[in-house]
């Protein structure tokens, strides 16, 4: 096995985010955005995965978010669980906050880990691929969260915490944003599917940051009905401060 489990998670990612920002931009140019476009690279995203895991690991099964579950994975120690385009409808849009997910899990955690993220120009991974976490220096401290159902809890925590709140799509770009120093704390505090979770757990784990669930829990993936209940992933002092606040509202 020449290219170790890291190194196939961060070229993978990083190959299947190239061919879909080069879709995104040929679409932008004809202005031909929209379903159409984000159907695109759904498709695109999970073949081009797909096939290239199965060439490099053929004995290893493979969960995700755009492919059929079978249910085999179950009876597998290895199993890879990708989110070939994370932000899908922001995608569609021609919007930057996208990102490609490609984990490796091992008996239920985390092995090997990338998230590609062409809008930030970078491809996090773990391993010796990993990204040293810098400390920033700021006034106030940075919380990112989602647009939606999470952006109440995030203006909660913000308040709670004397923070400032931004949002974002895709939980690879926001769990970026914090291992690259540009926010603090990353928070979702409603489920999610473990192809939204897995890489950016691995990621933010080989930042040394920490990352659980939404009640502190660590996670264990691979599981028959495969959910998570929310997410938080920050450095030690804000992510136990988030938990208490989250535990305690």
């Amino acid at each position: 096995m020449s290219e170790s489990d890291h190194q196939l998670a961060h070229r993978l990612a990083a190959e299947a985010a190239e061919r879909l920002a080069t879709m995104q931009t040929a679409a932008r140019r004809a202005r031909r955005i929209g379903w159409d476009l984000e159907d695109a690279g759904d498709r695109d995203g999970h073949e081009f995965l797909v096939e290239a895991l199965r060439a490099a690991r053929p004995d290893d099964a493979i969960l995700s978010e755009e492919g059929h579950d079978d249910g085999a994975r179950l009876g597998k120690s290895r199993v890879w669980i990708v989110d070939p385009l994370d932000g899908s409808s922001s995608f569609g849009s021609a919007s930057p906050e996208w990102a490609v997910h490609v984990a490796l899990t091992i008996d239920g955690r985390v092995d090997a880990a990338a998230v590609a993220v062409p809008g930030l120009g970078t491809t996090l991974g773990s391993g010796s691929l990993a990204l040293g976490r810098p400390s920033p220096a700021r006034d106030r401290p940075v919380i990112v969260t989602g647009r939606s159902r999470s952006w109440n809890d995030g203006r909660l925590l913000a308040e709670a915490l004397d923070a400032d709140l931004i949002a974002c799509s895709s939980a690879g770009v926001k769990a970026a944003l914090v291992a690259l120093g540009e926010a603090d704390l990353y928070v979702h505090d409603a489920p999610l599917y473990e192809w939204d979770v897995c890489a950016p757990v691995g990621v933010a784990k080989a930042a040394d940051l920490v990352a659980v669930d939404s009640s502190g829990r660590a996670f264990v993936f691979n599981q028959s009905r495969p959910v998570v209940p929310g997410l938080v992933i920050g450095t030690e002092s804000f992510a136990e401060r988030a938990l208490d606040v989250l535990r305690y509202r």
